[in-house]
């Protein structure tokens, strides 16, 4: 049992910050209303500390104004405040105070305020109805002074009302006005049906959108398309007018495979794959517009490489009027090799007109179904309807000498691939002038389902005859320099897509040169190389991932946390990922760690210990050389793995193990805790903790003196805010309840657990949720009051703990079944104690029943109470004249504690003597198995021996049953000289004169 981790400690300024982080504006008169409303006992020089605060962003004459991220902050902790607090508590009269301060505000700021009162009171179903007259005024009435609001708003709201149904809409009218980021919908939040979208539909624009079969899936492409490119899209792929929002809204109706309409979200950036099947498609837009697709057609599928790059390089030209381009053959490799080695790559050096032409007309023999990419570098001719491209042969005097570039656009496209991405890297000849270029393509070329072109045509000899091949060969590795975070380049998105790289020429070229890249694209792009960027992918030795600059680093930082959260994604991937975030920097480093950290709790909720316990210490290994740099960050975050490696090894029972971290733990919170308020909590629980280890260590003063601590410092927490660290504090006093028992102070242990239950009844009346940690007090309770013979109490307490775990257990089975199975087992004993032996055989055979049923289900972590449960029903079989059921309950409990002790050598030794022993009488009283019955009670004997040998204080009287026993089972079977040694033994064992073994 470990204390839950808890939250800073708050301060007199943070309360009356946390109450006022409803407010917009906060005036002074505001802050004294408040101050003298909900904390009267506050002076009011904590006005003039919250005004100088770091929780304020800026502050004038008329008022402050709070961080935004702060102010979530406080407002999270105000809900928890609120949940918590009784319905008549002065908090609750918060909203009226500022209703009352702020009568006069505009309504745009009044109903932000109202809205997040709902948000923070729970009260999300009337949120809705709050935005409603907004919604209306602008979609109805056109108030364009709402929408600027909004915009500017909109990252104050708390996310309970930016999740909303209205809140959404709200923001669709808005968005043109939101900064320029990637707007804050994605694919997993689609809050608001497509059929739904109702007035809203009234104030946006249709744009077109990209739908396209593939196989038995769909891909929709949320980035608008270009409506005089939309006449003839590439076959497959259709063009869907659907309403501006954000995330486009569609749904896929019923049909075929789909047994009921799938309301579809597809962010603006990104692209969305859904199941369809192979039978047709209806889509429905949001304003009712039904859409068919036709149904699938079978593609063409070829097992070549997954691309193809054909690399045309011409540097010598046998006529006179172009001289050589000696850069041309090397700048074609190294373009060919930052592709990738996904690309099987081919160049034509030097080549003739007909070399070409014959070697793109052998593509179209040989269809395959991945991408092409032609990049060709040389000269391009002026002449009619274009450039027209020059090779070794080529005369410019004779224009069936050289080949248009739009022919040789045509020629690739012919080829049969998915993707074309044609790349005119080209020279102008000398003299020719710089008043011609490459003109926009033609329509109809766009057959593939993917076609891109980016032509460039710089001056001979000026310095720029490299510049686009080489920049190019930077972006294909390194990404752009410019352009917004997010655009295909994220380091969360393994490939780049021909799209993607289209917008990085756009965005990312240096300058206006004499020749600007003239992009063309068409269709719906798909993954055409790998992108640089991406977090998992191995860097080049001369690049460090923090020079894409500081967007890059955090959302990098962001993505690879993700990865090595994942408890289901791979250790290669986890390694990777640890290794990339220690290049962003020291800074990462730390986050590495603690997401190691968090990891680590992700294992051991499902039962991983082995890998929990690797993970904790990975990232102590992290950690520890990065105290000297991030000393601030990088000490708590050492104490929180050190807790967490502690704590899993003492729920594995590994205390010496344990030992030394828990040690640790405690020594560098408490240094910590010394200068820093913040770390106190950190230090009660890893206080309690080492109680935990050392009690298990056989220390039991000292466990003691440890779990006083801890309680006395929660204790004071307390105090100080009781929200925040009364259920710390229960647990703590349940386990020093025990503490106290095991140094033979019983009534001090039952005064202990009785305050623990108060403070768990005081909290189960105001929050239902907390009836399970009040059933957990009245356990404890239960067992001190047994103790002391308090029979009758006892039972009375176990009556009501197994009521609440049976109520748990009916509305949380897979949660609460094991403690109600163990409340049972606990009030069966409870009769037995009181004589109703025959009444305990009900609950306890309900227990065994829970118990093996969850066993079974792969809870082998109860097999324990099983076995002691068992052992309980043998005894009391045993004593209502049962004996053959008696033996086959006991035999049940040997076995689980033979395999218990068998997966943790001696851990299990006592309870499986004892059980051995009990097993023996049983079959003693059967009287058919004496002869098992000896044998059954020497292997007890033999496994007294071995605790005794290691603690003769606390063994030396269960060894001498024992041996006694074994004496009684020679004697029935007639071997009394045997036994007549053996009770010698047991009088030496008692006396002391038998030393350990």
């Amino acid at each position: 049992m470990t204390v839950t981790r808890d939250r800073q400690a708050v301060d007199a300024v943070e309360k009356l910050a946390t109450a006022l982080s409803v407010a917009v504006r906060v005036e002074p008169e505001l802050i004294r209303a408040v101050r003298l409303e909900l904390f009267p006992r506050l002076g009011v020089e904590t006005e003039s500390d919250l005004w100088f605060s770091g929780l304020v962003r800026s502050q004038g004459p008329t008022g402050l104004v709070f961080d935004t991220g702060e102010r979530h902050r406080l407002q999270r902790r105000l809900a928890r405040w609120l949940r918590q607090q009784r319905p008549d508590a002065p908090v609750h009269s918060l909203w009226r105070v500022i209703r009352h301060v702020h009568a006069d505000l505009s309504p745009a700021l009044l109903l932000e305020e109202q809205v997040t009162w709902l948000a923070v009171t729970g009260r999300r179903g009337e949120i809705d109805d709050a935005l409603a007259p907004a919604l209306m005024a602008i979609t109805q009435q056109n108030r364009d002074g709402l929408r600027q609001w909004l915009a500017s708003a909109w990252d104050r709201l708390p996310q309970a009302v930016r999740d909303s149904p209205t809140g959404w809409q709200l923001a669709q009218t808005a968005r043109p006005r939101f900064p320029a980021r990637r707007f804050p919908f994605g694919v997993e939040r689609a809050p608001l049906p497509a059929r739904r979208l109702g007035d809203l539909a009234r104030v946006l624009d249709d744009i077109l959108i990209t739908v396209r079969r593939d196989g038995d899936e769909l891909e929709i492409d949320g980035r608008p398309v270009d409506p005089e490119a939309a006449a003839e899209v590439p076959p497959g792929s259709y063009a869907l007018p659907v309403p501006d929002t954000a995330p486009r809204v569609l749904t896929l109706l019923a049909g075929g495979p789909r047994e009921q309409d799938e309301d579809l979200s597809v962010p603006v950036a990104w692209q969305l794959r859904v199941p369809v099947g192979p039978g047709p498609v209806l889509l429905r837009s949001a304003r009712g517009h039904v859409y068919r697709l036709p149904e699938r057609t079978e593609p063409v599928r070829d097992a070549g490489p997954a691309g193809r790059f054909l690399g045309i390089s011409v540097a010598r030209y046998d006529h006179e009027l172009l001289p050589p381009l000696d850069t041309s053959t090397d700048l074609c490799r190294e373009v060919g090799a930052a592709f990738g080695d996904t690309y099987a790559k081919e160049y034509l050096a030097d080549p003739s007109l007909a070399a070409v032409t014959e070697r793109l007309a052998q593509l179209t023999a040989r269809r395959h179904d991945g991408p092409l990419v032609v990049y060709v570098r040389g000269y391009a001719l002026s002449g009619p309807g274009g450039p027209r491209l020059a090779f070794r042969d080529s005369d410019p005097g004779r224009p069936d000498t050289v080949l248009g570039g739009e022919s040789l656009f045509h020629l690739a496209t012919a080829s049969g691939a998915d993707q074309v991405l044609v790349l005119l890297d080209t020279v102008r000849p000398p003299g020719s002038g710089d008043d011609w270029g490459y003109p926009p393509l033609s329509m109809e070329l766009r057959t593939a389902s993917w076609t891109g072109q980016i032509s460039v045509l710089v001056p001979h000899d000026t310095g720029w005859d490299r510049l686009f091949g080489s920049w190019l060969i930077r972006l294909l590795r390194r990404g752009p320099d410019a352009g917004p975070q997010g655009w295909g380049w994220s380091p969360r998105d393994r490939f780049i897509t021909g799209g993607e790289l289209m917008r990085a020429v756009a965005l990312d070229w240096p300058g206006e040169y004499p020749s600007t890249p003239r992009n063309f694209a068409a269709g719906v792009p798909r993954e055409l190389l790998a992108n640089p960027r991406y977090a998992l992918r191995d860097f080049p030795d001369d690049l460090n991932p923090a020079d894409f600059g500081e967007a890059y680093a955090q959302e990098a930082a962001a993505f690879l946390g993700e990865v090595i959260r994942d408890s289901a994604g791979s250790p290669e991937d986890r390694e990777r990922a640890v290794s990339n975030m220690l290049l962003l920097g020291p800074d990462r480093g730390v986050e590495a760690a603690v997401a190691l950290d968090d990891l680590a709790e992700r294992f051991a909720a499902v039962g991983r210990r082995a890998d929990a316990t690797a993970a904790h210490q990975h990232a102590i290994d992290l950690l520890r050389p990065l105290t000297e740099q991030r000393p601030d960050s990088a000490w708590p975050a050492l104490g929180s793995a050190l807790y967490g490696l502690a704590g899993r090894l003492a729920e594995a029972y590994r205390w010496a193990e344990a030992r030394p971290f828990a040690e640790e733990a405690v020594a560098l919170r408490r240094r910590l805790a010394d200068t820093r308020p913040d770390q106190r909590p950190r230090l009660a629980e890893s206080l309690h903790l080492w109680s935990l280890v050392l009690r298990g260590a056989g220390l039991h003063q000292e466990a003691l003196d440890a779990a006083v601590e801890a309680a006395d410092l929660f204790g004071r927490l307390t105090v100080d805010d009781p929200e925040e660290h009364r259920s710390a504090l229960a647990v703590c006093l349940g386990s020093l309840a025990n503490r106290y028992g095991e140094v033979g102070l019983p009534q001090h242990a039952l005064t202990v657990a009785v305050q623990a239950e108060v403070i768990r009844r005081a909290q189960a009346e105001s929050d239902p949720d907390a009836r399970a940690d009040l059933a957990r007090s009245l356990h404890v309770r239960w067992y001190w009051e047994r103790h002391l013979g308090h029979t009758a109490t006892a039972h009375t307490t176990m009556t009501e703990c197994m009521r609440l775990r049976r109520e748990l257990a009916a509305r949380h089975p897979e949660a609460h079944r094991p403690k109600y199975a163990e409340s049972l087992n606990c009030l069966a004993v409870s009769l037995a104690d009181l004589g109703h032996i025959d009444r305990a055989m009900v609950p306890a055979r309900e227990a065994v029943s829970i118990y093996r049923e969850l066993v079974a289900g792969g809870a082998v972590d109860l097999r324990r109470p099983l076995a002691r449960t068992q052992r309980n029903l043998s005894l009391w079989l045993g004593a209502l004249g049962r004996p053959a059921e008696a033996v086959s309950a006991a035999s049940d409990a040997v076995s689980h504690y033979r395999e218990l002790e068998a997966e943790q050598r001696g851990l299990h030794r006592a309870d499986l003597a004892d059980s051995l022993e009990m097993w023996s009488g049983a079959l003693d009283q059967l009287g058919e198995g004496r002869p098992r019955a000896l044998d059954a009670a020497r292997q007890a004997v033999v496994l007294y021996r071995q605790l005794f040998a290691a603690e003769p204080d606390k063994y030396r009287r269960a060894l001498a049953r024992s041996v006694n026993t074994l004496s009684i089972r020679l004697d029935a079977l007639g071997r009394h000289q045997e036994a007549a040694r053996l009770r010698q033994e047991v009088g030496d064992i008692i006396s002391g004169a038998l030393p350990p073994f």
